[in-house]
């Protein structure tokens, strides 16, 4: 096996300095340590180990580890009675030695070899020093990502500024806007909705990359449809990471141009205090929604809001430029009181 993750490349060191047959990381799903514990990393020199194996506390030897949170020593197994849980049942390797301890914050760190008494009681401190690292290891792990993730964010900021002062209207500007989202943010699909007020209907105004509005019209859908629709109906957020188990996130409701999308964010986008948009942003797989992706959605959420609302300025300014010509002509008499000029839906 080729390790791939740091902490492939730290069992991988495990597994030199103990000579090993394999080494394995089993790490808990929650943080009350009474759940199954899942094969998060290993390394092996054969092809065995069953990828995604899960363990319940008190089942066979790492069982015992997560269990009492105690190190273990087996330096001669009988294979008709020891449990490893890691290996393929119908291709398991004829393990002789095993030697485990647990890891701080929960899980347990696990070596074995074909050898019989080929590790010893003396070198189990040197295996907890190993599981000490794992922690740790993640910590920086956790640290870099986030950097980097902020990073990309701060860039994607940049080039939205850039985008804001150099649209050539609001139909360029907002598939541009859709676009870098997309790039950005990793999401498979990326769109904006809009809403007359008072109307109870929405149209996907854009998209990317397009499913609805394939023949280059733009769809148009009953506002209790979907999740887009109970961001216009409720005025709320929809975030959505998808691990609450199985099922769809039905953004635009039931619909078969559209896929079974897992996670997504829903955002509207108001100006004047109305909801006139929802930005809205679905992965086919469930994925984490960190509080920076979060914040940079956001962001591009208040960046349209900001445009829009100078879009519909101009708009009423276009308007109203006749009226106050015939007023200055005596022809008709301005009326201060007359409704506003209705929002516009795009250029």
């Amino acid at each position: 096996m080729v390790a791939q993750t740091p902490a492939e490349s730290l069992l991988a060191l495990v597994a030199s300095v103990f000579d090993a047959y394999s080494v394995v990381l089993f790490q808990p799903e929650d943080e009350t340590g009474k759940s199954e514990a899942r094969l998060t990393a290993f390394f092996s020199l054969g092809d065995e180990i069953a990828r995604g194996a899960r363990i319940p506390p008190g089942k066979g030897l790492v069982g015992w580890i997560l269990r009492n949170k105690a190190p273990l020593l087996v330096d001669s197994i009988d294979q008709n009675q020891a449990f490893l849980g890691y290996y393929q049942e119908q291709s398991e390797p004829d393990i002789r030695s095993f030697m485990g301890c647990p890891v701080p914050g929960g899980g347990a760190l696990c070596i074995d070899s074909k050898r019989a008494g080929a590790f010893t009681g003396s070198r189990q401190k040197l295996l907890h020093l190993f599981a000490l690292m794992i922690p740790q290891l993640e910590s920086l792990v956790t640290h870099s990502d986030h950097d980097r993730e902020v990073g990309v964010y701060f860039a994607a900021l940049e080039r939205m500024a850039d985008l804001r002062a150099s649209y050539a209207g609001w139909g360029e500007y907002m598939n541009k806007l859709l676009a870098l989202l997309k790039e950005t943010t990793g999401f498979h699909y990326v769109a904006f909705a809009s809403r007359v007020e008072g109307s109870a209907r929405y149209i996907v105004e854009g998209e990317c990359p397009p499913l609805l509005n394939r023949q280059g019209n733009q769809a148009e859908l009953p506002v209790n449809s979907g999740i887009v629709g109970w961001g216009f109906r409720n005025e709320e957020a929809v975030h959505n990471d998808g691990t609450g188990g199985p099922g769809a996130t039905p953004i635009f409701g039931k619909n078969p141009l559209v896929p079974d999308f897992a996670a997504a964010i829903c955002l509207p986008v108001t100006v004047d205090n109305y909801t006139c948009g929802v930005l809205c942003l679905a992965g086919l797989e469930p994925r984490p929604l960190s509080p920076e992706l979060r914040s940079f959605v956001r962001m591009a959420a208040d960046d349209m809001a900001r445009l829009l609302d100078t879009v519909a300025l101009r708009y009423r300014i276009h308007n109203l430029l006749p009226k106050a010509s015939l007023q200055r002509s005596g022809s008709v008499a301005f009326d201060p009181d007359a409704p506003p000029a209705p929002r516009p839906t795009d250029d």
